[in-house]
């Protein structure tokens, strides 16, 4: 339920290449001993919050309000936390999934809940991204391809049919040099090289744009985009960031359910293609989208959010009045460098590598050591280095680097 931004790609490069180097040397040479002694950067899985399906990946069910790593190997590049189950690509570009299994969400042959990582099958080259969403799993191939696998009741594996649950992974149709995929509920989009977005799945609220309520279950062009440069599927809406070829000014569009006012657009009314947003006097650096609300962030550091505030997800006092029209509620300067919304709470990633959490707090979603909610931005307890965040349901995932040393 966010939008990646470039620091996972950073991540993928820093401090891997040389242990990787190492390990070829040794693979296509003879048997010598190992360099000790020497200290690497690795890149793991760290999670927090709820642990109903072993969606943190920790070998337990049990809740976790601060933070723990997870073995997922020491080359994690990218992470997504869905509906009580999550997945992370490695930079050999292997695809790990964890927690709940119901819909085969994890891929074939693994255990109903999942409780520890492992590799999904059926899937085979090089995959640099992953988007968790309700019950289906989509992945990024380095081709320009994307594949799913998981429920498809509504067509949000993009087979061209439905059908109750599919666990192999198959290759979702007509889409080809893909950059970025987001996923949420029951829908998904993707994002191609020239700028054009594409919505399949369920659409019982719009969310996929195309004008009509009707489900998908094949890729479509949202029409009255172009020029994008950003996509974030929220829970039955969206919205994306498009360029200008006239200005420097990127634009933010929404499309889908606005019952809590998450389209920012001043109503409460649906709607079923995409509409600008205004009242957002900043360059745009990034945009996530939770259940009910959605949050920019400005290359100055600000954050605008606007949509449900019930539990202070939009950083504001908490209260039952839809905020309908953008706000600023971080101000400029803050540091974040990327924005990560789920339901009802919020993750921020800063510069310095430090993580912020707001909102809901029921399962220690927040990472603070607590179970409050917070109207405010808190510090996740403990974690540093970070490169990458996503928040889920109610259940969160970072990469972190720590130190590794070789021959330990």
């Amino acid at each position: 339920m966010k939008v990646l931004r470039r620091s996972w790609r950073l991540a993928r490069l820093a401090g891997c290449t040389a242990l990787m180097a190492g390990m070829a040397g040794v693979a296509a040479g003879p048997a010598q001993a190992q360099p000790t002694g020497i200290i690497f950067q690795s890149h793991v899985v760290a999670s927090w919050g709820n642990n109903a399906s072993g969606q943190l990946g920790d070998g337990t069910t049990v809740n976790r309000s601060l933070y723990g790593d997870v073995n997922a190997g020491n080359q994690v590049v990218q992470v997504s936390s869905g509906v009580y189950h999550s997945l992370a690509v490695l930079s050999d570009g292997s695809v790990w999934a964890w927690g709940s299994n119901s819909f085969g969400q994890l891929g074939p042959g693994l255990d109903l809940n999942q409780k520890t990582p492992a590799q999904v099958q059926g899937l085979s080259g090089v995959f640099t991204q992953v988007a968790a969403a309700a019950q289906f799993s989509l992945a990024l191939r380095s081709d320009g391809t994307v594949w799913a696998w998981g429920a498809s009741i509504n067509g949000q594996l993009g087979r061209g049919g439905t059908s109750d649950h599919e666990a192999t992974p198959a290759r979702v149709l007509v889409l080809n040099h893909i950059t970025r995929i987001s996923a949420a509920g029951g829908f998904a989009l993707a994002l191609r090289d020239d700028g054009i977005v594409f919505a399949w799945g369920a659409n019982s609220e719009g969310q996929l744009g195309n004008g009509t309520t009707a489900s998908s279950p094949t890729p479509a062009k949202i029409p009255g985009l172009s020029q994008v440069t950003g996509i974030a599927a929220g829970l039955t809406s969206a919205a994306a960031t498009e360029a200008s070829s006239t200005s420097a000014v990127t634009s933010v569009w929404t499309w889908g359910a606005n019952y809590g006012g998450q389209l920012g657009d001043g109503t409460q009314n649906d709607h079923h293609t995409p509409e600008r947003v205004t009242g957002v006097p900043v360059s745009i650096a990034g945009l996530s989208v939770g259940n009910v609300f959605a949050l920019v962030l400005g290359t100055d550091g600000s954050v605008w959010g606007w949509g449900s505030n019930s539990f202070g997800e939009l950083a504001l006092a908490p209260g039952n009045t839809p905020v309908t029209r953008p706000v600023k509620v971080i101000a400029a300067g803050s540091h974040i460098t990327q924005l990560s919304a789920g339901t009802g709470y919020v993750l921020a990633l800063r510069s310095d590598g430090t993580v912020l959490g707001w909102g809901s707090d029921d399962f220690g979603q927040i990472g603070n050591g607590t179970t409050a909610q917070s109207s405010g931005p808190v510090q996740v307890t403990g974690l540093t280095s970070v490169t990458q965040v996503s928040a889920g349901y109610v259940s969160s995932l970072a990469v972190h680097t720590v130190p590794y040393l070789m021959g330990s």
